[in-house]
């Protein structure tokens, strides 16, 4: 330990020198002949325990080799009182309690809590919760488990109570520890620790198979914990953590992904396992976070597409290209008889510029002619590949500048601005078309929630991308909001958490008032996918995408 042993209240001697509440807890299992689990947990909160009462036993300062501070309170006999100290950061390993066939735990900060499975040979996650402060569980000999502190900036204690009626002393020993990264049990008589030292295992044994979901976890807990202990000076380390690091980018973990998202999600790539996918997320997310770090990629940039953009196309790009993008473009050429090779375009919002190219290749435009803007660098620097293309931001254009013969803006980049902004940049774009000139573009129905997927994959399946979506209200105004994650397999395997993506919902009727406020010479509307007209009336469509084609006079 770090801190001085003397600075520590030792374990007391007799129950007469604990506090009154732990005094309660002792006395009451001495008067009881059989004790469960749900019993002991009802003393303990009839205790009305105080963190004041802990504190003598508390230790913020243990090493940084352990997992969380671990101090004995009394020994009972055939139970055992221990406080453990939790500092940001601190996670325990996942473990069950030795000899203990009964106890309780109480926190007295933010504990996270995960219970699993172990059985027929595999282990899955059950649950992970953040805990109340004061709340209460009962520990039974089947619990396998794992708590810790997941905060940035908070430090609390947790009072833990094990018994065993036909044990006298070492109700706790022989606990197990699953190293799931190793593939093995050790078993241990003290804190049940993430990598834990050779002396204080006393044997292994194979460990249950895990899902991804508790690979990844352990994986990322043990890396956390190595790193935090070669920080603090225990450089010896340093080739665990450097095999850690390739375990956290491993490719070989693609096909066991692939086997549980089987499992969970359907065919159109919804989640049929809610639970499960928002802890699947969870763990992705933190994961990211640590990649990054491990990376030394440390940017605070506000670009949203700052690590998506050259993954962009596989998984969003390409696909609506070829599912209605591309059909709507030949429409617009057709149906309204544009002539693209005799027309300038500017793109708002183009991404990396893929459509564009299609544009410019497909459909004849000159590449002098085209320019796409976007406010993403990131999108900009994969754009300029292929078009001509600046940083620009649709609520800046000027028509003194330039003006043009057709405007365009794909997958509903609109609604990526603020709704106070969104009548405004139509009137913007209006005023840089030409008479007689064309914007089109398409944009998302207020309940496209029901057709977006969860999952989506790239053409090869080196790429998946999960995103979580849900509807938010901001000022009176509807958003659909998804938090985006990509995996990428291409080399090693790469998780990056792309945050939260808004977009505006405005009902489809309002989209078409403000066109025709601004657009003289007619709007009309079109299901982007089957192009079939859509009526004044209506709010949605059967695909919840649109095209808008407004006429300048």
């Amino acid at each position: 330990m770090t801190n001085s042993q003397s600075s520590l209240r030792p374990p007391a001697n007799s129950i007469d020198e604990l506090p009154a509440s732990l005094q309660y807890i002792a006395q009451s299992l001495v008067k009881t002949d059989t004790l469960q689990a749900k019993q002991v947990r009802q003393v303990v909160m009839e205790a009305k325990i105080q963190p004041l009462d802990l504190m003598p036993w508390s230790d913020f300062n243990h090493s940084a080799t352990d997992s969380y501070g671990r101090r004995l309170v009394y020994d009972g006999s055939f139970f055992e009182m221990m406080v453990m100290s939790w500092r940001p950061g601190d996670v325990s390993a996942i473990h069950d309690h030795g000899y203990t066939q009964w106890g309780a735990v109480q926190v007295f900060g933010p504990a996270e809590h995960a219970t699993f499975l172990v059985q027929d040979g595999e282990i899955t996650c059950l649950s992970r919760t953040l805990l109340k402060t004061g709340q209460s569980m009962a520990v039974g000999h089947q619990l396998v488990h794992q708590m810790g502190n997941t905060t940035d900036d908070q430090q609390f204690i947790t009072f833990h109570l094990y018994g065993n009626t036909q044990r006298n002393h070492d109700i706790t020993a022989d606990a197990r520890v699953f190293d799931l990264n190793k593939g093995i049990i050790e078993r241990t008589n003290g804190g049940v620790f993430h990598a834990l030292p050779q002396h204080l295992v006393n044997s292994t044994e194979p460990a249950p198979t895990p899902d991804y979901l508790c690979w990844l976890r352990n994986t990322v807990d043990i890396t956390q914990r190595v790193r935090a202990a070669k920080n603090a000076g225990f450089t010896n380390l340093s080739r665990h953590l450097d095999t850690l690091h390739n375990d956290l980018f491993d490719r070989r973990k693609k096909q066991q992904l692939l086997a549980d998202l089987n499992q969970h999600v359907n065919s159109d790539g919804h989640a049929i396992n809610s639970y499960w996918w928002k802890l699947l997320c969870h763990e992705l997310t933190v994961a990211a976070q640590v990649q990054a770090e491990l990376l030394q990629d440390t940017s605070s940039s506000n670009d949203a597409f700052q690590t998506y953009a050259e993954l962009y196309d596989s998984v969003i790009g390409q696909p609506c290209l070829d599912s209605f993008i591309s059909k709507y473009l030949q429409f617009m050429r057709d149906h309204y008889e544009i002539d693209f090779s005799q027309s300038s375009l500017l793109s708002l919002g183009c991404g990396t510029g893929l459509t564009e190219r299609y544009i410019i290749e497909q459909l004849g435009m000159h590449k002098k002619n085209l320019l796409g803007i976007d406010i993403s660098e990131a999108m900009i620097h994969v754009a300029s590949q292929h078009i001509h293309a600046e940083i620009g931001d649709v609520m800046e254009i000027d028509p003194a500048v330039q003006r043009w013969d057709l405007a365009f803006c794909g997958l509903n980049i609109f609604q990526y601005l603020p709704h106070q902004n969104f009548a405004q940049a139509i009137s913007k774009v209006a005023a840089v078309v030409k008479p007689g000139g064309y914007f089109f573009g398409d944009f998302i129905t207020s309940d496209h929630i029901r057709w977006y997927p969860n999952l989506v994959f790239s053409d090869d399946q080196q790429i998946i991308s999960l995103r979580t979506p849900k509807l938010i209200e901001k000022n009176q105004q509807m958003y659909q909001q998804s938090h985006i994650l990509n995996i990428d397999f291409r080399n090693q395997m790469r998780i990056t958490d792309e945050g939260h993506h808004q977009r505006y919902l405005p009902p489809l009727s309002r989209v078409r008032g403000i066109f025709e406020q601004f657009f003289s010479g007619g709007v009309e509307i079109y299901d982007a996918v089957s192009l079939d007209p859509i009526s004044a009336d209506a709010d949605t469509c059967l695909s919840t995408r649109y095209l808008v084609c407004a006429r300048n006079e």
